[in-house]
């Protein structure tokens, strides 16, 4: 708020937004204002005398509106500079060079990732106490696995396949059926910078643009190969690949039920 002699002037919140919005509302009461020597001019006079002000307030009005149509062409360069600056300086994703290391927490996981793909695997042991020896016995292994997508965009991070808690009651049958599907999916990891499947674009462009060192898949001139048409793609595409992977899994021989009798205790 604002106090003059005559008349007070309130502003709600003006605001500006650099590149978004902008913001002005003002408002006026004038109950404290002298109105003596109006009312002594008579009403033909003052009704000549409001018009006359209405008018420079609409002037006044016109020139805010067209200073506002002026921002909006400013915040649009704004705007544009933003979306350009957020792309470059979006970071590099991490990763472990198609490696697979071991995470540090009390699962017993691991993670194999490049900058288009992460897998991470665990497998938990359960137990049980024996009250005659004494000790913690394990009595079942629960394993879990999941593939991503790698994305360096905060938020971003599409999951593609994976299994939670699938469990055994045999260890060597957990760790068999892990490394199944490390396998299964090996073929994600033979490259730092694997060609982006198209479904996946959004994960790695900003505004439209493909982030630095990524290559979308079919970008690259396709080699021909004996026995395929000249149309046909050397390499099969990462999605039908993760196809195959998922009906591997679909195919898996169903583990043997767990014994009734084990008492479990997580």
């Amino acid at each position: 708020m604002e106090e003059n002699k005559d008349f007070r002037a309130y502003r709600y919140g003006d605001n500006l937004k650099p590149g978004y919005a902008l913001k002005i509302e003002h408002s006026v009461t004038c109950e404290e204002a002298d109105i003596s020597a109006l009312i002594a001019m008579g009403t033909e006079s003052l009704e000549a005398m409001r018009q006359g002000s209405i008018d420079g307030e609409q002037k006044a009005y016109e020139i805010v509106v067209a200073a506002a149509k002026q921002w909006e062409k400013q915040a649009a360069a704004t705007q544009t500079i933003n979306r350009a600056l957020e792309y470059l300086r979006t970071p590099e994703v991490a990763h472990t060079a198609n490696q697979w290391q071991s995470r540090d927490n009390w699962k017993n996981s691991e993670e194999i990732s490049n900058r288009v793909y992460k897998m991470t695997c665990s497998v938990w042991e359960d137990t049980k106490y024996d009250r005659e020896t004494k000790q913690s016995v394990p009595v079942a292994w629960y394993v879990t696995w999941d593939v991503y997508v790698n994305s360096p965009k905060n938020g971003y991070g599409e999951k593609i396949a994976g299994q939670n808690q699938k469990r055994y009651t045999d260890k060597n049958a957990a760790m068999k059926y892990l490394e199944g599907r490390k396998k299964a999916y090996s073929h994600l990891f033979t490259e730092i910078s694997p060609p982006v499947p198209d479904q996946y674009r959004r994960h790695f462009t900003v505004h439209g643009a493909l982030l630095p060192g990524y290559t979308l898949e079919g970008q690259t001139p396709e080699k021909a190969v004996p026995g395929r048409d000249p149309g046909q793609a050397e390499r099969a595409s990462v999605l039908e690949k993760l196809s195959d992977a998922r009906k591997q899994e679909k195919a898996a021989p169903p583990k043997a039920p767990d014994k009734k009798k084990e008492d479990i205790h997580r």
